[in-house]
This record gives structure tokens, sequence and C-alpha cells, in this order.
């Protein structure tokens, strides 16, 4: 489990989330964006967080 800093790109609230703890858990709401033929490859994901401040969702990658 690695807590990295995220900062919200709607309201600028800076807030810490492990993104690829969530991947691994399976807890990530949506894969935005990719083919159902990169779901599972190798090389960067993109994991849903949503802003604890403003509530709104935002994509972050990252490495499986």
């Amino acid at each position: 489990m690695t807590l990295r800093v995220f900062r919200c790109p709607f309201c600028g609230y800076r807030f810490r989330a492990d993104p690829e703890g969530r991947y691994e858990a399976g807890v990530a709401t949506i894969l935005r964006g990719r083919g159902p033929e990169r779901v599972g490859a190798e090389g960067p994901s993109c994991v849903d967080l949503t802003c604890p401040n403003c509530g709104k969702e935002f994509e972050v990658e990252v490495e499986v």
C-alpha cells in the first residue's frame, strides 16, 4: 500500500489515496477510455477517484 498525493482538477483540494490498492482489490468503479482488449493488459490503467471535498470524479493512471 503506497499513499500518493493527488490534487483535484476541479477544486484544487489535495488528498492522499492508494489507487494501486483500489485497482488490485477490484474496487475500481470504471475503466474509461480503454477498450476491452486493454483490460488486464500490462501497462498503465486508469482508476476513478472521487474528491472528498467537492465529490466529483476524475481519472488517475496506475501501474499494474
